[in-house]
């Protein structure tokens, strides 16, 4: 029972971006330096301070995981965790705690970079395949020029949309092109933040910002400002930043969007729907997961701030 269990994890991990280029002898190696465990609602996976020698694979539950600027983190089932830690090897970016009583497969970094228990080969695709995901994570948190931007193509930061509000097939205005980019800007405030570019296409091509028909740049900007203020509200306003960018001698309406510290509805009608990015797409949560993310996400980072600023008080 046990080693079908371990099999079907093995199976869930060959499917990772990090570990699926694998054969199926170095995932047995990868599960010899692996071992499961269990953690209650509110215990701590690791802590800023603890020396980074494992990463994390989750297999059921959630996490999140504290910044030192405040700034938070989310991981549910299929994640891994810790492998910024692993690589540096001499730091953690954050302490990870459980929202959830979650299980995952703790993964020693320390034995994944030794020779007796893993292939150097195996070890260099997996490495390979963790420096991209931190190279995505900083490009995510620094400024990347929007042609570069454009050339890695969507991913869980960076959507793109044709249009701000005109219809390419109907050459009319169109409220659901509208709704779609406050859609996709609401899910990154209520996330990790990101970057959303009005003018390339679904393939990544700049096609320009002509078939929207403003007058100028300054009206355009202004709309999507009366966008926002409207379905989201003017108190996010300070969490997005907008800049009209030439690529291919084409214009882009970047958009930049910071991590909220407070929900982001997005009015629809007479409806608000919350929303998040699930890896590049945005979904929509119903009302009881919703009020669980909004928990875990605004209110206990408000209660760590609140609790850092007593403590800085005190000192």
């Amino acid at each position: 029972m046990q080693q079908n269990f371990r099999m079907e994890i093995l199976a869930r991990i060959a499917q990772h971006p990090v570990f699926c280029s694998l054969e199926e002898w170095e995932l047995e190696s990868i599960n010899s330096i692996s071992e499961q465990m269990h953690f209650k609602e509110g215990e701590i996976l690791f802590d800023i301070d603890q020396m980074p020698n494992f990463m994390f694979f989750v297999e059921a539950g959630s996490f999140i995981l504290h910044f030192p600027n405040n700034d938070i983190a989310h991981y549910s089932t299929g994640d891994i965790v810790g492998e910024i830690g692993v690589i540096s090897g001499d730091f953690r970016a954050g302490t990870v705690t459980a929202t959830t009583d979650a299980t995952v497969m703790r993964i020693c970094g320390t034995r994944l970079f030794s020779e007796e228990f893993v292939s150097p080969s195996t070890a260099l695709k997996v490495v390979r395949a963790l420096s991209k995901r931190i190279t995505h994570f900083l490009r995510s948190t620094f400024h990347v020029s929007t042609k570069e931007l454009i050339d890695e193509g969507e991913n869980d930061h960076v959507e793109f949309k044709s249009t701000l509000r005109y219809n390419l097939f109907t050459g009319k205005k169109d409220k659901d092109i509208e709704h779609a980019v406050l859609k996709t800007i609401s899910a990154m405030l209520n996330s990790n933040g990101g970057m959303l570019l009005v003018g390339v296409d679904d393939d990544g091509k700049p096609i320009g910002l002509d078939a929207d028909r403003f007058e100028n740049n300054d009206k355009m900007l202004l709309h999507l400002s009366s966008m926002i203020k409207r379905e989201i509200g003017s108190l996010h306003l300070k969490y997005i930043h907008s800049s009209i960018e030439t690529v291919s001698e084409k214009a882009i309406l970047r958009i930049d969007i910071n991590p909220a510290d407070r929900p982001a509805f997005c009015q629809e009608g007479n409806q608000e729907h919350f929303y998040i990015r699930t890896g590049p797409s945005t979904t929509s949560l119903p009302v009881s997961k919703a009020h669980q993310y909004i928990i875990d996400r605004f209110a206990l980072q408000q209660e760590d701030k609140e609790r850092a600023g007593r403590a800085g008080q005190q000192s």
